[in-house]
């Protein structure tokens, strides 16, 4: 679905906004009106956003809007399943863990991945304090730690 903002369009609003506000292409003014159609009539937020603006910080609302739909979901008890990988998963990686995440904690548990260059590879599942741990990095560690012993 495309949504469009001011002049702006959108095929992938949650990556695509974050993009736009730190495009240095995008003029100013299209961010703040962009900035406060999100916040709607609200006049603290409005403020907010011209606060932001004023100090040169129109970068940081993709980060403060996140931050705020993360924390409402923990008040609902509706906490994402965070996934963290090495690279973009493809379809299939996807598709299992969606498949795992509707079987064992529930249908509309909703998923975000991570990237972390850093690991080797596999997959680590965080759900509140629940972590499933099939990084390559987790199974070298444990050979490690029986080899040495």
């Amino acid at each position: 679905m495309c949504r469009s903002v001011s002049n702006i369009t959108l095929s992938d609003p949650k990556k695509e906004l974050g993009e736009m506000f730190k495009n240095r292409t995008v003029k100013k003014d299209d961010k703040i009106a962009a900035a406060l159609e999100l916040v709607g009539e609200d006049a603290n937020l409005q403020a907010f956003i011209k606060t932001l603006a004023t100090n040169g910080r129109l970068d940081l609302i993709p980060e403060v809007f996140g931050f705020f739909v993360d924390y409402s979901l923990k008040r609902q008890n509706n906490v994402s399943v965070k996934v963290t990988v090495n690279e973009e998963p493809s379809e299939d990686v996807k598709q299992r863990v969606s498949s795992f995440v509707a079987t064992n904690i529930g249908g509309s548990t909703s998923i975000k991945y991570e990237i972390n260059k850093s690991m080797i590879g596999g997959v680590v599942l965080k759900y509140k304090d629940n972590e499933i741990d099939l990084s390559v990095d987790n199974k070298l560690n444990g050979l490690n730690s029986v080899l040495v012993n």
